[in-house]
């Protein structure tokens, strides 16, 4: 199953991604990238978030740029993340689109595309079409940021196992991820169970195929997009990367 845009993508789960505890990556990206964006010169005129979710890292980053812009395939997500940005009175155009498919319709100084979107994309070809993508919509000069799980992370930490999170005491969340090692793919499947107010269970089900991506192939497919130099971090400080990296931050221009 690949997914679909025009499927319910992170529908029913949108409402519990936006209470839980999930934007502390995403504000930890906002608080780390200014300093790598200083460090590669980037510049400040457009900033387009693929990807974006509920709009944390673009809020987090409005007074660095002069135009703001978010894609996400997802339109609950959407919703959220545009109710978030009327209350921080944030002007964001954001875009419903599938990454492999979107085109911009201007280019941006900086475009990022963070926390596991790009492990979403499962099928062969979706890397250089996501690429074509993030080359389409960034101008010269431009500047790249996005990460993705390498490939060894999932198999180790991922693949075949099964989380339970409990980040309220009214909500239980079960974590389920098989693995299919031909493909490399992890069709994680969510389940949430939570007590209402007035004492009752309500069940939301999500399936989130995802898997892991080789350094090697993600730089690939930007080269062949047409960036001209692709820079490869274990985190938003230029940690070197290892065999042992569990997040691959990759800076393409």
């Amino acid at each position: 199953m690949q997914y679909d845009p025009r499927d319910n993508f992170f529908g029913d789960y949108a409402d519990i991604y936006a209470e839980a505890p999930y934007n502390d990556f995403t504000e930890g990206v906002a608080k780390d990238l200014p300093e790598l964006l200083s460090f590669y010169g980037a510049g400040t005129g457009s900033y387009l978030d693929l990807g974006c979710g509920t709009g944390t890292l673009l809020i987090a980053l409005a007074d660095r740029f002069g135009r703001l812009a978010g894609v996400d395939q997802s339109a609950d997500m959407l919703r959220h993340a545009g109710a978030a940005a009327l209350r921080a009175g944030v002007q964001i155009d954001f875009t419903r689109a599938d990454l492999r498919e979107f085109r911009s319709e201007r280019s941006h100084s900086l475009v990022t595309c963070t926390y596991n979107t790009l492990n979403y994309l499962t099928a062969p070809g979706d890397l250089r079409r996501a690429a074509e993508t993030l080359r389409a919509a960034t101008e010269p000069g431009g500047l790249v940021v996005l990460d993705a799980h390498p490939t060894w992370f999932v198999e180790r930490a991922w693949a075949g196992r099964v989380f339970v999170e409990q980040n309220t005491p009214d909500r239980l969340e079960v974590w389920e991820n098989p693995y299919d090692a031909d493909t490399g793919r992890v069709d994680t499947t969510v389940t949430v169970v939570s007590r209402t107010e007035d004492g009752r269970f309500e069940r939301v089900h999500e399936v989130h195929p995802q898997r892991g991506h080789d350094p090697g192939a993600v730089t690939d497919a930007l080269v062949g997009a047409g960036f001209t130099t692709v820079d490869t971090y274990a985190g938003l400080g230029r940690t070197p990367m290892d065999e042992n990296t569990s997040r691959v931050w990759y800076v393409a221009r």
